[in-house]
């Protein structure tokens, strides 16, 4: 029996609450068109959101912003989690006015385990919205919910912010620096399917290539160039898993030369061609 994605909204349902055991995500790599706010009750698995990876166990807490990748790996059996799905239009009206930090923070660490006050705060959190989400006959239902999520997003930035600077108490970067590759990492989730050159992003914030290298090197530890190439490989995957898409149609869509050019770029980092991946992930 096919998988059913338990995070999918539609303009009639802005938002889902409900419990789930995740299967369809798992060794399967999907974007997330809304978002969504999980928290596991039992189990564990491995998480991928984007470039970043965590483990998910009991009481962990998992944010997506909208057109997150998402994907599971060594889910156990009894893995379940509660979750909140949102559309993309309910979130930007919940996140409205934000400090930008926040989405920044969320970027660098969307897995964390809070502790037992948040935890508790949490639940009771989901229960409040699983209570919202039954009563249909609510005419106020989607505005309940969207202060909710308002709620729990500057909770949830306010815990980040206090942890961060108990871990952190010297940065290692400047403030201009910090913002810089922030605004790096947001250019490149939105422009990564058709750009792939550091000079792109490099005029995009007004600086040139090689301070955008210094700046991207001294905090994520790695090239521009290797870090825009990692997110493009999570596209690829992403339509590889989650489509019918022929590897020339890929090609075409991610704006590469042909079909032979992405595939020695594939295998260059994946070790594979794209068919093999495919076949090995079905």
């Amino acid at each position: 029996m096919p998988q059913v994605n338990p995070l999918i909204t539609t303009p009639e349902e802005q938002f889902v609450v409900g419990e789930s055991d995740f299967a369809f995500f798992g060794n399967y790599a999907c974007r997330v068109e809304g978002g969504a706010i999980l928290f596991c009750r039992s189990g564990s698995a491995d998480a991928t959101v984007n470039q970043y990876q965590g483990q998910v166990r009991r009481n962990t807490m998992v944010l997506l912003l909208p057109g997150s990748i998402f994907m599971l790996t060594d889910r156990t059996e009894d893995f379940r989690a509660a979750y909140c799905s949102f559309s993309r239009d309910l979130f930007s009206e919940a996140a409205f006015r934000m400090d930008p930090s926040f989405f920044h923070a969320l970027r660098e660490r969307p897995i964390s385990r809070p502790p037992q006050r948040i935890v508790e705060g949490a639940s009771i959190w989901l229960q409040m919205a699983a209570y919202t989400y039954r009563d249909r006959g609510n005419v106020f239902r989607n505005t309940i919910i969207k202060n909710r999520l308002q709620n729990l997003l500057l909770e949830s930035y306010d815990k980040m912010q206090r942890f961060a600077a108990r871990q952190h108490r010297v940065p290692e970067t400047t403030t201009r620096q910090s913002e810089l590759f922030h605004r790096f990492v947001a250019l490149v989730h939105e422009h990564c399917a058709q750009e792939r050159e550091v000079s792109f992003y490099a005029d995009k914030l007004c600086i040139s290539t090689r301070y955008l290298s210094t700046i991207v090197r001294s905090v994520a530890h790695s090239s521009a160039k290797e870090f825009i190439d990692r997110s493009v490989m999570l596209e690829i995957k992403m339509m590889l898993q989650s489509t019918d898409l022929s590897v020339q149609e890929i090609a075409y869509r991610l704006r590469f030369p042909d079909q032979s050019y992405l595939g020695r770029f594939f295998k260059k980092h994946a070790g594979e061609s794209p068919t093999e991946y495919r076949n090995n992930k079905k």
